[in-house]
Formats: structure tokens, sequence, C-alpha cells
């Protein structure tokens, strides 16, 4: 045994025991074949057991059901007592003289030393570097949740039936098919899983980290929750030295925003977490020294950039490598500097500078953060970074500064990626990602951080990690775009090159060797690349939808932008009513002013309404990030909270529009509110859309609601059959409803033929209010659209509730579908809709068509989701019940070609604990930009940020992360949830359907307190699906079927009205809670 990093200092414990293995799995060849046992280092020769041993070890009795006994006996096998390692059984050698595998296990102090098939199977898994732990307690716990994976027994028999090639040595080669040798002039060999047990082990790999994950038991060991916020609430301060805000109800926010004694400011526009990245706002020097942290809890490391713009927010500012060293500051000074000088060290010279900055002097390399703040249970003191640098004068004031940070994951879209993310990639692979077999082959897992460390900090070594890692993985990672919707075929490739070029590499296997032994990190390199292409099988699109990819599906590179701020001037006024002044509510206590930025997060602010003037109210804003355009919604509340005044601004240009005073005026007239909620609150139908040939579309006004359920629906190609019912959305703005259906009888064709009449999907826009120039208050046709031709799957319209026509635009449009005639491999893509609202459109112009062309796309989703929600600062994120997590797309900024569309991230997964999901059903966004998901399989509603963190946006309820469903079913029956939706004031609205909903008292509508408390049931809302518009009207698509332009098949839609409390309703009302 060579002496390394990890053995040297004070001498570990060790224990002396004998080692038992189960090799009956191997088949005949375990009865006569000769096996050693490779432990901490030492060999050790396994015996047969014999009956005689058996007795002597007290293991000829009874050993449980479903186990046989051991087969063989290591005597004396010495081990440390404190530290987590992978005992190895080898075999006879191959054809080729590599010793062959014949099992393995984890070994944990305490577990007995008798291992067997099971343990074996769980090793497998252990190795997925996202799974593995080095300390002995956290180890023991997730071989535990291993062990306990439903899949496991057929892992298990996919070992077996493999027997002795369950795995398989495999000789290296290079490129040209020569031996890859080492320091000893031996070949290296790999080995490598039999296909049916690396596919077995995928699935048990994706079940037990769903346990790990959810365990709170593991939280700071293997998984971390950093909580997110959706929203930043400006009635309290967000700037350096004064109390910290709070983002979401009481959930810590950090710092935005830095002032100096000058007068400059500049504003975080968004500080995360996002994709487990963060920043903080330290403070602005007098000097225009600025002082960030940076922090990240995910298992990877990542690589730190910064780029100046001039005050017009585009122009870059250059920043020579003399000038940057004199501006950078603090503890990242002699860590830039060191990359720097390597960079004119003959040794590493203009490739390694290429890697850190770029040509141009426009992008500056700000140094690397490390993984978490433990590495694989291990405390390491690399978790968070801090920044402190001068903003640079010489060519004109800043007007923002980009902190760009890189890693290993999908393409971003961003213009510095890959750049940005050479170095992270570098370091996540070798250092987050091989590491852990070194370290568990060696045991050097002693509860210290310092041969963590000091990997970390070797500049040199890390520098040349990073030029062989780029070397090997530009073609990889800059090839075909399709490969960000799948990076398993990437990954392998990545794995394969970085055994054969990198990790063998003279250079490199000598300072590994350095760090772990000389033998242990030659005994590593068979097992690095099977750990490794182990993750890689997780990275492909179905895999990804049932596992947790925080790392490998979060985006290459995550940008925080800081910019100039200015202040706002926000003046509420009553709105007219009936052409006479009017005022506010009488009742109304409080307003809540939220506004909706495109390009940053968005900002909350409450306070008192001055109840002695009716007339006006100003709001003065500090430090309102600039850019962008900007939408701000008015709520004002009675005491008991009830919602009594509404207004909302148009999308505006995010600047000062008021040069005199130097602010951003803007104006909102508030409206009262007539219809409050409460426990007593109910719903009644109050019109109908109905079409008759010749006249067209109408809302009829009517008391009694449709009465078909989903009994009415029908199959079959011919005739007129309503057949299933899809997604509604609906755009406050723009008054317009968008729907979907499946039916027979639509007279079109389908998009991908010219064949007949058959069942299709299509979708439809209606008009559900008066827009401007519409004499007729329950004239629809002004917003009318259809499609031209049908899907064979349903495609997803997806409005933004505000998106103020004429107006200037969002983070791309705010009006898409989902293009369901995609794959996993190009992707499943949003098209922008270009509403028809004007009643002098004729119906039958081509405007009035939905453009169902492709090529042009501004993101995609690698699976098709069911349920899409949209967020103003330009992100789209969907949910599929058949894959536990959640996409994340972050749109372009402008259509673009298909094969060039931003893919959407899946970073979450299965689980129960914060931030996993499980059947994630439904999806919606409230007015403060907090993203909800429902999960039918966890029963619960879920709260998440953009950068898909979990919110505390329940902090009165005993799990302020979500708040659990009610159910109406009985025991055993099956409940739909067709839809979920929220008000402005943040009122949660489900629908849902008991068993097949035949009956109209299968249908529930809920109704969810901002708080989370349940505070209204009603029975018999019978519909298919539901969306509410921003003041609580509720809009439904029907079961009943009606005949639209030309006779075509078509669901009908309601409109429903809340009941002012105690007055007579239809349908029975229960009560769950009086406090609205």
């Amino acid at each position: 045994m060579s002496e390394s990093a990890a053995s040297t200092g004070t001498r570990r414990s060790t224990e002396h025991q004998d080692v038992h293995f189960d090799l009956s799995f191997l088949g005949d060849e375990h009865r006569t074949a000769d096996y050693t046992l490779r432990s901490a280092g030492r060999s050790y020769p396994l015996a047969r057991h014999t009956a005689e041993s058996l007795a002597d070890a007290g293991l000829d009795g009874d050993v449980g059901i479903g186990t046989t006994p051991p087969t063989h006996v290591a005597r004396a096998v010495e081990a440390p007592t404190a530290v987590v390692g992978l005992s190895r059984v080898l075999g006879p050698p191959d054809g080729n003289g590599f010793p062959t595998l014949a099992a393995m296990a984890v070994s944990t102090p305490g577990d007995g030393g008798r291992y067997s098939l099971d343990d074996v199977a769980r090793a497998v898994v252990f190795l997925n570097p996202s799974v593995s732990v080095l300390t002995p307690g956290t180890a023991g716990t997730v071989l535990g949740h291993i062990g306990s994976a439903h899949h496991l027994p057929e892992l298990q028999l996919a070992i077996k039936a493999m027997g002795t090639h369950w795995n398989d040595p495999v000789p290296m080669v290079d490129d040209t098919g020569h031996p890859v040798l080492g320091p000893d002039g031996k070949q290296y060999f790999t080995y490598e899983l039999a296909p049916m047990v690396a596919n077995s082990a995928v699935s048990v790999g994706g079940q037990s980290k769903a346990a790990i994950y959810s365990d709170d038991a593991l939280q700071g060991a293997r998984w971390h929750l950093d909580p997110g916020v959706s929203h930043v609430d400006v009635s309290q301060p967000t700037r350096q030295g004064e109390d910290t805000a709070t983002g979401e109800q009481g959930s810590p926010t950090r710092a935005l925003v830095a002032a100096n004694a000058s007068g400059y400011h500049v504003s975080l526009a968004d500080g995360g977490p996002n994709y487990g990245l963060a920043v903080t706002v330290n403070g602005l020097s007098d000097d225009f020294v600025l002082d960030l942290t940076v922090t990240n809890s995910y298992l990877r490391h990542t690589s730190l950039f910064v780029s100046f713009l001039h005050g017009d927010g585009k122009t870059p500012i250059v920043v020579d490598d003399n000038i940057w060293t004199e501006l950078i500051k603090g503890a990242m000074k002699p860590v830039v500097e060191a990359w720097l000088r390597l960079g004119i060290d003959p040794g590493f010279g203009q490739a390694l500078l290429d890697l850190i900055e770029s040509r141009d002097n426009t992008l500056k390399f700000a140094g690397l953060l490390g993984a978490e703040s433990t590495f694989l249970g291990i405390p390491v003191s690399q978790a968070e970074k801090n920044l402190t640098f001068s903003l640079p004068r010489d060519g004109g004031p800043v007007g923002r500064i980009r902190l760009l940070v890189g890693s290993l994951g999908t393409p971003s879209g961003n213009e510095w990626d890959p750049m940005a993310a050479w170095l992270g990639i570098a370091m996540t692979s070798v250092i987050d990602l091989a590491i852990p077999t070194y370290a568990l082959i060696s045991t050097a897992g002693e509860e210290s951080d310092t041969l963590f460390d000091s990997i970390f900090k070797n500049v040199p070594f890390l520098a040349g990690l990073a030029l062989d890692v780029y070397t090997i993985g530009k073609d990889i990672f800059t090839g075909d775009a399709n490969t960000g919707a799948d990076l398993k075929d990437a990954l392998i490739s990545l794995s394969s090159s970085l055994v054969t070029k990198v990790l063998t590499a003279s250079d490199v296997a000598a300072q590994l060797a350095l760090y772990f032994g000389a033998e242990e990190a030659e005994e590593a390199i068979p097992y690095v690349g099977w750990a490794l292409k182990a993750l890689a099988m997780e990275a492909a699109v179905e895999q990804l939808a049932q596992t947790i990819g925080e790392v490998i599906s979060s985006p290459r590179v995550v940008e925080f932008d800081l910019t100039v701020t200015m202040n706002a001037v926000i003046t509420l006024t009553p709105a007219d009513v009936n052409g006479h002044p009017g005022e506010f509510p009488s009742t109304a206590t409080t307003v809540a002013v939220t506004a909706q930025f495109s390009d940053s997060t968005t900002r909350t602010w409450t306070g008192p309404v001055d109840v002695t003037n009716r007339s006006s109210l100003t709001i003065h804003w500090d430090d309102v990030p600039v850019g962008g355009t900007v939408t701000f919604v008015v709520a004002m509340f009675s005491a008991e909270g009830w919602g009594v005044g509404k207004g909302q601004s148009a999308s505006v240009a995010n600047e000062i529009n008021d040069k005199d005073a130097g602010v951003l005026s803007v104006s909102i007239a508030v409206a009262q509110q007539l219809y409050p909620l409460s426990a007593d609150t109910s719903y009644g139908h109050h019109a109908v859309l109905t079409h008759t040939e010749g006249t067209g579309y109408a809302w009829k006004e009517t008391a009694q609601a449709p009465t078909e359920t989903a009994e009415s629906l029908g199959s079959g190609p011919s005739g007129h059959v309503l057949e299933a019912l899809g997604a509604i959305t609906l755009s406050d703005d723009l008054g317009i409803i968008g729907y979907g259906w499946e039916a027979s009888g639509l007279g079109i064709p389908p998009v991908d033929a010219d064949g007949p009449d058959t069942e299709l999907d299509t979708m439809q826009n209606i008009g559900f209010r008066p827009v401007a120039g519409d004499s007729s208050p329950t004239w629809p046709q002004a917003g009318y659209m259809t499609a031209p031709a049908g899907y064979s799957k349903a495609p997803l319209l997806l409005y933004l509730r505000s998106a103020s026509e004429g107006g200037p635009e969002l983070a791309g449009p705010g009006l898409f579908f989902l293009d369901p005639s995609g794959d996993a491999k190009g992707g499943f893509h949003l098209r922008k809709v270009t509403a028809v609202t004007s009643a002098d459109v004729p119906m039958d112009d081509p405007t009035r068509r939905f453009d169902l062309a492709t090529g042009t796309s501004w993101g995609r989703f690698a699976s098709l989701p069911t349920s899409l929600a949209i967020h103003t600062n330009g992100y789209v994120v969907g949910v599929n019940p058949a894959a536990d997590n959640m996409q994340i797309l972050r749109l372009s900024s402008a259509g673009v070609p298909d094969a060039q569309a931003p893919w959407a991230c899946m970073p979450l997964g299965p689980g129960t604990g914060p931030g996993r999901l499980g059947g994630p059903a439904l999806t919606c966004i409230r007015p403060d930009q907090t993203i909800l998901v429902l999960e039918a399989g966890n029963r619960r509603i879920q709260a998440f940020s953009r950068g898909g963190h979990p919110v505390a946006a329940f902090p009165t309820t005993p799990t302020p992360y979500w708040i659990p469903l009610v159910s109406h079913a009985p025991e055993g029956t099956d409940v739909v949830h067709l839809s979920m939706s929220s008000d402005v004031a943040g009122y949660l609205y489900v629908l849902s359907q008991n068993g097949n909903g035949y009956d109209p008292s299968d249908f529930h509508l809920d109704v969810y307190a901002p708080t989370g408390a349940h505070l209204m049931h009603q029975e018999g809302l019978v519909a298919g699906g539901l969306a509410v518009d921003l003041w609580r009207n509720v809009y439904t698509l029907n079961f009943q079927q009606i005949a639209g332009p030309g006779g075509r098949t078509e669901p009908s839609l309601s409109e429903y009205l809340p009941h002012t409390p105690h007055t007579p309703t239809q349908g029975p009302v229960q009560a769950e809670e009086t406090r609205p």
C-alpha cells in the first residue's frame, strides 16, 4: 500500500475483522475460482467457506428468509473504523491478463463485514457521483435508501443473469487504436457494465435519489435546501446595511441594492437563487468598490466572469489585464493573478488565456466557486465566493455589470456560452464526478477538508485539467444543438475521453497519485469511467424526467445583472363612474401594488390606504431597476381581506419618463370591486357561448349551466363527435380566451397530411369582454381565431394575462402555442400567436388563422408538457404528471430558427421533500410571480421561484413550501385535477373530478387563500377546465357540444360570477374556513 495525502498525518484507527462474501450469484465458477479481496489498499485471499468455518463464524444456522450463507471469507481484514470504502473481489484474469471484477461492496463501519448480491447491486448505484457520500453515517443512510428502491430486485436479477459477465474488463486504447499505458508500461483497462445491468441501475438510481434528496437527515451532506425568492417586497429595505427584506412572506431575501455617498446606486435585478446559484450585494464604497458574495448549493464547480457595459446597457467596456489586476481587491485578487500569471507561462500560454478571458478584454475572469458547503458530506470551504472590485471609470460611467457563472449543464443561449463555462465544466467533470471514485478506492473519507481543499486550491493542476478537458470537450459541447435536450451521448463521450486522455495522462496521474497514493490512483481508473457513465445515462431525456438532474440539467451559464437604478412614483386615482369622478372604496384599508418586470424579479409593495384622502394616493419606490418593460397591478383590500378595488397600468418602458423629476411616473385608475371572497362565496352561472349560423358567436346570459358531463364525450372518426377537452387560457388585456379540444367533424385536414377529415386536436380564440370599437358587450367574434389544420396530439395555448396589445413587448411575446408535432430529439417548440381583437377584421380573413408553420421558435421542451404557465420575466414552465420534474424555459429574446431555439432545463426531480415533485399535474403563476405546481402524487401544491428553488410561500402553515390538497373523493376513487388558476390577490382555484366524471357531483371547485388556508368548496361546477381572470370571474371549458362555423364540432364556454356572501347561490357550498 502506498502512502497518500489521504493517509498522512494522524494515523487512523483501524480494526481487524473477517469479511464474508456470498459469490453464489456468479454460477458454478465460484466453486473453483481463486478470488482476492482488495480493501483499503491491501490484498487478502478469499477462501471458500466450509461447514466448519461457517459454524465457527455462527453462520451455519438461519441466515434469513431469501438469503444464503456466504460462500467465501477473507481473514483478519484491516479496515479504518471511521471511513467509507469500496471493497472489491477480484477474480481470475481474463484473456488479456486483466483481473476480472467478481463482486464489490461499499464498506462502512459497523456493517458486519458480510456482503452478498444485494450489496453488489447497491454498490453499482452508489458509485453514481450524484449518489456517493464519504462519511460513514450518511453512507449507511444512502445505502439504506438504495436498498429500499422498488427496482433493486430487477438490478439484482440482471447481475445474477449475467453471472461472471455482469461486467467485463475492456482494454483502453486511444483514438488511433494504440494501447493507453500506465507509468509501469502496463495497459490501462476499464470495467464495462453489461447493458442489462447498466440499464437496470438507472431506474434504481432514480428511485434512490428521490428518497435521498427528500431525507432531512441528508440535508447539508447530499442535498441542500436554498429557499427561492419569487418576488421582492419593496415595502421592506433591500439595501446593504439595512434590515433584511422579505422575499416571500418571511423567507430571507439577499441584499439587492448598493449605494455610496455620491448617490451612485447599483441594483441586482435578480439575486436568485437560480439553479443553485445566488448573489448578495454587500456594499458599494465611496471610491466605487463593489462587494458581492456568490453562493453555490449544487454539487459542481463553477467559473466566474465579469463584464462591464456602458451607460446604454449594451456596449461592452474594454478592461485590459493590467487595469483588471488593479481593480480587483481582497481574496479574489491573488486567485485571479495566479491564473493570469499562468497565462504567460510557456507551459500554458495563450491557450489558457482563451479560457479565462475574451480576446477583446470585455469578459474578465473572477475566480472559481466550489461545490456546496460540503463535498460528499465532508465540510469544505469553497461554497461561497467574495468578489470585490472597483468599477472601471476611464471609459465613462458603468451602466450595467454582468456576472456570469458557468459549469457543466445544458446550452443556456447566453452569448458567452460555452466560453464562460469551460473552467466550470473541467472542474466539475474531474473534481465532482471523478474524484469521488478515487476517494472511495483510497478510503480518503476522514471528516476533514484538508485533502479536498488542497485539490481545489492547486491552480497549476486545475489549469492543466481545464486545458485538457477543453481539448476533448470543445467538439462535444459545441456540436449538434440538439444535444441540449439529451446529454447522454455527450456525457458518455466526455467520460470516455476523460479516462483515456485526461486522468491517464502522466502529469495528471502523477498529481492524483500524490493526493490518493500511486497504487490507489491507478486502481481507481477502471471504475471512474463506469461511475461517469452511470451519471451520463441519467442525462437521457426520458431519465431526466424521472431523476434529479440538478447539475446536468441546469443552464451552462447563469447570468446575474447589476444595473443603474431609478426611483418611481406611482399615483393611484379612483376610476370615473358613469362619467363622474369616483372615489376609493370606503372599506379599503390596504393597497398592494405588484410591478411585473420583463427583465427583473417582480417587486411588490403593500401599505395602508389613507382614510382621510379618498381622491388620490401617491407611492414612492426607490431603487427600481432600469430596463425592459413593466406593468403595475393594483389591488385594494378591506380589513377582512376582501378585494374591493382593482387597477392596472399598460405595459410601459421601464425608464425615466419624467425628466424634470428624474423618476418613472405612472398613474393608475382604481375601480371599485364589489365581490369579496369568503367561505360563503359561491359561483353562479352567468353566460354561455353559443353559435348560430349566419349570426355568429354570442354570449347568452343564463343562470342555467350546461348539464353535460364527461359521459357526453364520444369517440370515432366519423360524424361530429366531441371527444376530449384540452387546456384553457386567457389574456385579460386583450379580452381573449384560448382553448383546445379533440373532435371529429372539424372540417380541417391533419397538419402532416392532405388526408380526409378524422379525429384531430385543434384550438381556438374567442373574445370574452368588449374591446375598443365593439358596440356589443357580448359579441365575442372580434377575438376569434381558428386553426387551419389539426394535430394528432393536443396543442397548448398559453397567454400572459397582462400582455397589453400594442405596448412594448416583454422578453418575447406574451402569446404562444405549444406545437405538439415535435419529438425528444428536436424538441417541442413554442410558436408565437398574433392575436386579432378587431371587429373590423372579417371572419374569413387569413389573420384569424393560427400560423402553424414550423421553423421559428421561442424555445423548446425535451418532453411534451400537459400544463404550462408563463412568467412575466420571460420564462415558461411546464409539467406532465408522467414525469416527476418541472421544465423551466428561458424564452428567446426573439424568434429564432428551430435548431437554435433554447432548451428547457429540468433541474428538479422526484421525491417528497421541498423542491421535489411527485406526479406534477398542473402549474400556474400567481400575480407576484410565485410558480405553483399541483402534485397529484404528493397530494399538495408547492411553490417555486423561476430559478427552480422551493419558495416558502405559506409561512403560517406547518409546511411553508407547500399546502395539502383537499380531497372530496371516497377512499379508493381516482381524482383527476383538471385546472388550476390564480386571481389578482393570489387566491388559488382548483377544479377536480372524482372518478369518471359522469355525474355532476363528481366535480369540485376549491379555492385556497393566499396564506394556503382552504377557503371554500363548491360541488357540481361541471367543466373540463377553467381559467380565472384577474378579478375572479371564472371561465370554463364545457362538455356541452355546439356547432361552430360550417357545423364544426366545438365545446361551449361558460362564464361564472362570484355571488356576494349570504345571497342565494346555485349549488351547495361547504365552508372550511370563514377567514378570507
